[in-house]
């Protein structure tokens, strides 16, 4: 009887889930809830705000639209994955694998991005503003008009990163955007100290304010007389 009402109750508590977490592919919202397994799934639209997705396998999911605010992506492969227009404000992303993803346009505000490997990753249009990017791997990605407006670098203490309240062996400082396109983007007091922007493209981006103490910068860029005395500050 005991064992009877044990399944009923986790039943119930599993379809509570997925009432909530609407999408439009119901069956693979209940693989994604049930298993945490949901490679190349349609997601698109789905509600999983807050939902715990800590290491869920979504490599070529369809994610677009979703709404995923304040959700734990922690180590979650996003590898490909199609983000556009996502809403991720709050979401905790950390060591998350976004290899090759479409993030265009998505609401990335206040997001934890530490340690997230984003290469090649394309956030044309993304709103990044207030995100948490320290260790964050951007190299050849694409930030065209991106809004990196008082991105963060900040962890526990200096060189230790927590994940799930266990500290991660690694030295975390800077943001990689080796080779990156910053076009257009916004990086007004953007937090980019040593930083790595070697060979990024920094064509009309706003870097007032900015700050890139240690930071390489692109071949032959300048900062004009009005951004000179704000670097760093």
């Amino acid at each position: 009887m005991k064992a009877g009402l044990l399944v009923a109750t986790a039943t119930m508590v599993f379809l509570g889930w997925a009432t909530q977490a609407k999408a439009e592919n119901p069956a693979h919202l209940f693989q994604l809830i049930g298993t945490k397994q949901c490679q190349g799934c349609d997601l698109s639209g789905a509600q999983l705000a807050g939902f715990d997705l800590r290491g869920a396998n979504l490599q070529d999911a369809n994610l677009s639209g979703a709404n995923l605010r304040g959700a734990n992506l922690n180590e979650a492969n996003l590898v490909r994955a199609n983000l556009e227009g996502a809403k991720l404000p709050d979401a905790s992303l950390i060591a998350a694998k976004l290899h090759g993803a479409n993030i265009t346009g998505a609401n990335l505000t206040r997001a934890n991005l530490m340690m997230a490997r984003m290469v090649i990753a394309n956030l044309e249009g993304a709103n990044l503003s207030g995100a948490n990017l320290v260790g964050a791997d951007l190299e050849s990605a694409t930030l065209l008009g991106a809004n990196l407006h008082n991105t963060q670098q900040s962890v526990a203490a200096p060189g230790i990163v927590m994940l799930d309240g266990v500290p991660l062996a690694t030295e975390v400082m800077g943001v990689n955007l080796r080779d990156a396109d910053l076009t257009d983007a916004n990086l007004t007091r953007a937090n980019l100290n040593w930083s790595d922007l070697t060979g990024a493209k920094l064509d009309n981006a706003d870097v007032t304010h900015a700050q890139l103490q240690g930071s390489n910068l692109p071949a032959g860029f300048e900062l004009e007389a009005t951004q000179v005395g704000q670097v760093g500050q």
